[in-house]
């Protein structure tokens, strides 16, 4: 009997990695991360490779480089994990009881301008692209989180970003879109529907439950499901409701029973960019609703996919639980 994949398909844990290796801790993945995923049932990871602002732009590289370094090395003593190239590696991991690891670059200020990197960072086993976070760099400029954006955040992508996109295309690196501005948005989905590719979102929700400029709108929505791509549902309290009191698993629900009532299971998936978990980002986790829905996988597992497994038929969850971003991974990087 095939393995069930369970993919989460943004998070974080690369800064924990990093961060407690360099005070001389070994086995984080096995010791710090194993035993909630493996409670949530998560058995596949989009891990992002996320700049902090004060290491820009000088330190964008070498932390990149550092995050990628030290989860190889952790690898090295954490067996239950194995990194992957392609839907059939993850396939393999689970099937083999590992959990299976991809990486994404979250924003492009690794690359600064040099598209030469691009590929350096395939060969090291990158095969996501997520354009921007939140912020302008040379490719393009990342949505605000603030509902009245500013106008810096409105332009489209610059000559960089559209050679960026042609390249991650040649090479077969998805391209996720959470972060992009919506005129980048719309680029980037002109740039690959004519190339016939899908892309992701890996952490948006919907921004008419939620009108975070972090949501997509509706035309949104319709772009990419048209395209074959899927969208994760993103745990963070104020991407799920304006209200504190309805930032609750059940919201977030909503917004995916939105999206497959319109565009179908095949569009939709998780993506729970969980922070609240991980001390290089956290405050720490607030029941309130004002960062994360879950404390961690474990957390998710009980409160939402178990959700997800209840109310949808077993196609529709193992759809959404991870069929549809393999789907896509299959398609643009390979089998």
């Amino acid at each position: 009997m095939k393995e069930k994949i369970i993919l989460d398909a943004h998070f974080d844990m690369l800064l924990d990695v990093l961060a407690f290796r360099r005070r001389g801790e070994r086995s984080v993945l096995e010791r710090r991360f194993l035993p909630d995923l493996r409670a949530g049932g998560v058995n596949a990871v989009v891990c992002s490779i996320f700049i902090l602002d004060e290491l820009l732009p000088e330190g964008a590289l070498r932390n990149a480089l550092d995050q990628i370094s030290a989860l190889r090395a952790d690898l090295d003593e954490s067996p239950s994990f194995a990194l992957c190239v392609s839907a059939r590696g993850c396939r393999e991991a689970a099937a083999s009881g590992r959990v299976a690891l991809f990486l994404s670059l979250e924003g492009v200020e690794p690359l600064g301008r040099d598209i030469l990197l691009l590929r350096v960072f395939y060969e090291l086993g990158v095969r996501l692209v997520g354009l921007s976070w939140s912020r302008r760099n040379y490719a393009c400029d990342g949505v605000s989180f603030d509902e009245a954006a500013p106008a810096s955040s409105q332009g489209s992508l610059t000559s960089f970003g559209r050679e960026l996109v042609a390249e991650a295309c040649r090479l077969g690196m998805v391209a996720d879109v959470s972060h992009l501005n919506d005129a980048g948005f719309r680029e980037v989905c002109d740039m690959l529907g004519e190339r016939g590719l899908p892309f992701i979102a890996s952490h948006s929700n919907c921004r008419e439950l939620a009108p975070s400029p972090r949501n997509l709108a509706e035309w949104q929505l319709e772009a990419l499901a048209a395209a074959g791509g899927a969208i994760g549902m993103n745990a963070y309290g104020p991407f799920v409701a304006v209200e504190r009191r309805e930032r609750t698993p059940e919201t977030l629900f909503a917004h995916l029973d939105s999206i497959i009532k319109r565009y179908g299971a095949r569009s939709a998936g998780i993506g729970l960019d969980l922070c609240a978990c991980l001390e290089s980002l956290s405050g720490g986790y607030d029941e309130g609703g004002d960062t994360d829905l879950f404390k961690n996988h474990a957390d998710a597992g009980e409160r939402f996919i178990k959700m997800i497994r209840e109310r949808l038929s077993a196609d529709d969850a193992d759809a959404v639980l991870g069929e549809n971003f393999l789907r896509v991974f299959e398609r643009v990087i390979g089998q």
